[in-house]
């Protein structure tokens, strides 16, 4: 059936196509020519969902040679093939077949198997494929490419997403067999990119978008997502496949972690090639990944890899192929890579009654291995999107032609998406990054809208600020919303200038009549705020009012240290007695202050990708370092002083198991000269007897039950994902928590002040992800306060917490 595509432009989608679109933007926020002498050639593919099998093996001549199908599923027989050939895959039932009976360039159907393969923890014996692959291991480092040379390459990047929809019943009214024909003719979406790499031997990568192309997009930024779903090679210890971090078998851990079978030895082009397949022990505490090795057997590097995910609560399912050729210099470099992924029906990423699918794969060309670099080239930004918004650019880079499906897709999706303005959910992605909602030549502060504390109570309200459709570069714009409980109205409101997106570099000059939490302290975090600064505003209970007029400016010093320089002038209005004071049985009197101080955030060794969507730093082990200098002056009756803070603070992940993971920070804060209670550090506990779980507070210290003019903070969390092997959705995290914290105070005043100089010590435990709905996962915890500052009921020295965080 011809479709009109004309016609089709003019339909404005209705909401169930935009959300398909909306969708896979969130899901990336938080994805044959052949020698001469060949006789036969063909395909092997799944006889179910007629998908490629790729390193499927092929053996000839009564088993003493063979080939293997590439990563399309594709082979060719030279002419002294014999009589017959026989065709294996792991997880397919075997096929012999004449070569007679073989139809070039058809496709030869590999029947799934219906049954799972038995964790078996013991063989008899010695296990060939273990010492195989504790080869493979030993020489990691030699045939890594990453360790052993410099290099560039380019490499071209494509991915579709396709519905998958049943075969339509004999009877279909003519609309639902457009719609049909429409699916079966064109991808759903089509994305293409080309990207030039550069390495540094050993560790210092840097990876450039050039090119890209979305279909129904003129904005190419979503074209980002092919290079990012599988790692450019298979050789560390852990891989990380769409933000999901998984044991690699290829890797100390992964031996003692999972079972291989020596499947086959194949002989291809005079070369052998050991066979392995690999699946997790039944014991194995680990995010599982099942599949094959074929390995060189004179080098034991990896010729092939195919690996699944197979984490049964997750909305996707992921398989990634790749295949490595040899170099002149004998260097196994990654040739092409390939991945699938399936986005579960009815799953909080796609609410369809059917299956989103994307198929992915680069192509690696120009491999230069003795290239000229210059090591300033490279820094923490190992992502950088350099692409035009120029579609005609990826038509001169594009390594491969379109397929007729590829072209009519991109004449459809184009045309649907410029009447339907589809560009406008890239503006939309954007600004939400940055916490923002278009609307219009506005930009609605998502912050305002509502928000919540144990003072004010519930908070509703509204901030505007003018986009850049109107005012440019610079932004102007204000803010109020109503406390509920407290009766109060916040307002404010300001002027910001971005002078650069590159190094986020920002200047912003703004006015606040509102509430401020007293004893607090905060470090720079840049245009992100983490999710525990959220739930630390929670659990305040003592605020201040605050006249406060800041100018400030940030900026991405250089690589992974970044900051803000700030001036602040305002008053303040003490509102209220603190539990650490003994003797204070009213609010202090109005006071002015001024302070200029610096905040800085180094993470040495951080990762980070420059897009469209802003620069944002890669999950890691990298230690993170934050410093805070901050000068200020009191003026309180006439009667003026001067202070200082110092405040520090370093957190550091190690990897304790193969799974497990456990981290340290540690926070202080020193205060000199100070002049009034609520200058002093004071909100170091958020202690309910049930409420939300806030990490790195104390969860059995009260809010301001203690203050202190300089205090140190230990924290301890060791995690230990669970049940990660096993079948069914329930996988819990076990968190066990220590906390210690010390705090002393010079007090010049005639009031007696509460402080824990004698040291305050927790410890608790929490089962987190017991439960999840859409993005957040849930858990229950519970924390015991001990030693010095025990209460004298066991039952006030315990706190039970409910967690809440994002789940993807």
């Amino acid at each position: 059936m011809k479709t009109d595509v004309k016609n089709l432009s003019k339909i404005v989608l209705p909401n169930h196509w935009q959300v398909i679109y909306f969708i896979i933007l969130i899901l990336i926020a938080a994805f044959g020519t052949f020698s001469v002498s060949a006789q036969v050639s063909g395909a092997i593919v799944d006889s179910l969902n007629q998908k490629p099998i790729p390193f499927a093996n092929i053996l000839f001549q009564n088993g003493k040679s063979g080939t293997i199908s590439d990563i399309k599923g594709e082979f060719s027989l030279p002419s002294n093939a014999g009589d017959s050939i026989t065709i294996s895959s792991v997880g397919y039932h075997s096929k012999q077949l004449a070569v007679k009976d073989v139809v070039p360039n058809s496709n030869i159907l590999l029947s799934p198997k219906t049954f799972t393969l038995e964790s078996v923890d013991i063989f008899p014996g010695e296990n060939p494929a273990l010492q195989i692959m504790k080869q493979v291991v030993e020489r990691k480092s030699y045939n890594n490419p990453d360790y052993q040379t410099n290099y560039s390459c380019i490499v071209y990047h494509k991915m579709s997403f396709d519905v998958l929809v049943p075969d339509l019943p004999q009877i279909a009214d003519s609309l639902t067999k457009e719609i049909d024909n429409i699916l079966r003719h064109h991808h759903l979406l089509l994305m293409e990119s080309v990207s030039e790499k550069k390495h540094l031997a050993p560790n210092q990568s840097k990876e450039r978008i050039i090119s890209g192309r979305v279909s129904g997009f003129k904005d190419p930024s979503l074209a980002i997502l092919p290079s990012q779903i599988q790692p450019f090679g298979f050789y560390k210890d852990h891989v990380t496949l769409l933000d999901q971090e998984f044991l690699n078998p290829a890797s100390e851990a992964g031996l003692k972690n999972y079972i291989f079978i020596l499947e086959d030895t194949i002989i291809e082009n005079k070369d052998s090639l050991y066979y392995i397949s690999f699946f997790p022990r039944e014991k194995a505490n680990i995010k599982p990944l099942q599949g094959s090795f074929h390995i060189h057997t004179k080098t034991f590097a990896i010729k092939n890899i195919r690996a699944q995910s197979q984490i049964p609560t997750t909305p996707y399912k992921l398989e990634i192929n790749q295949s490595y050729e040899p170099t002149k210099k004998g260097i196994w470099f990654p040739s092409q890579l390939e991945s699938q992924l399936l986005i579960k029906a009815n799953s909080k990423f796609n609410p369809l009654p059917f299956a989103l699918i994307g198929h992915a794969k680069s192509l690696v060309t120009a491999i230069n291995t003795e290239p000229i670099l210059d090591a300033k080239e490279f820094n923490s930004i190992i992502l950088e999107d350099d692409m035009s918004s120029n579609p005609t650019a990826i038509e001169i880079l594009r390594y491969e032609p379109l397929n007729a499906k590829d072209s009519a897709t991109y004449h459809l999706i184009d045309s649907i998406g410029n009447a339907n303005r589809f560009d406008k959910l890239i503006k939309l992605q954007k600004n939400l990054i940055g916490g923002y909602i278009p609307a219009g030549p506005f930009l609605i502060d998502i912050n305002n809208i509502i928000g919540y504390n144990q003072y004010e109570g519930l908070k509703a309200g509204m901030g505007l600020w003018s986009g850049r459709e109107l005012t440019g570069n610079f932004s102007i714009g204000g803010y109020i919303n109503h406390a509920f409980k407290a009766k109060h109205q916040n307002y404010g409101g300001g002027i910001k200038w971005s002078i650069s997106e590159v190094n986020q570099t920002s200047m912003e000059l703004r006015y606040d009549h509102s509430m401020h939490a007293t004893g607090t302290f905060s470090f720079f975090s840049g245009e992100i705020l983490e999710w525990e600064d959220y739930l630390k505003e929670f659990a305040v209970t003592t605020m201040d009012r605050q006249s406060l007029l800041t100018g400030h400016i940030q900026s991405r010093i250089k690589g992974s240290l970044s900051g803000r320089l700030f001036l602040s002038y305002g008053k303040m209005h003490p509102l209220g007695t603190y539990d650490f004071s003994i003797g204070s049985t009213s609010a202090a009197q109005d006071f002015t202050v001024t302070e200029i101080g610096l905040k800085l955030r180094w993470a040495p060794g951080e990762k980070l990708s420059k897009t469209a969507f802003g620069v944002l730093p890669y999950s890691g082990l990298e230690p993170k370092i934050w410093f805070n200098i901050i000068g200020g002056k009191q003026d309180l009756n006439t009667e003026i002083s001067t202070y200082t803070k110092i405040e520090a603070q370093i957190k550091k992940e190690f990897r304790t198991g193969p799974s497990a993971r456990t981290s340290l920070q540690f926070t202080g804060g020193w205060i000199n000269n100070w002049r009034t209670l609520n200058t002093l550090y004071s909100y170091f506990g958020t202690f309910d007897p049930f409420s939300i779980e806030i990490p790195n507070m104390f969860d059995t210290m009260s809010p301001n039950e203690f203050a202190a003019d300089r205090f140190v903070l230990a924290f301890i969390n060791h995690k230990i994902p669970l049940r990660q092997n096993k079948s069914g959705t329930f996988k819990p995290e076990l968190h066990l928590l220590s906390k210690a914290g010390w705090g002393n105070i010079n007090n010049t005043t005639h009031i007696p002040i509460y402080s824990f100089n004698k040291g305050f010590f927790e410890s608790g435990i929490l089962l987190d992800n017991l439960f999840n709905t859409f993005l957040f996962k849930y858990g229950l915890g519970m924390h015991y306060r001990y030693g010095y500052y025990q209460r004298e009921k066991t039952i006030d020295n315990l706190s039970i917490r409910l967690s809440v965080g994002f789940s993807l």
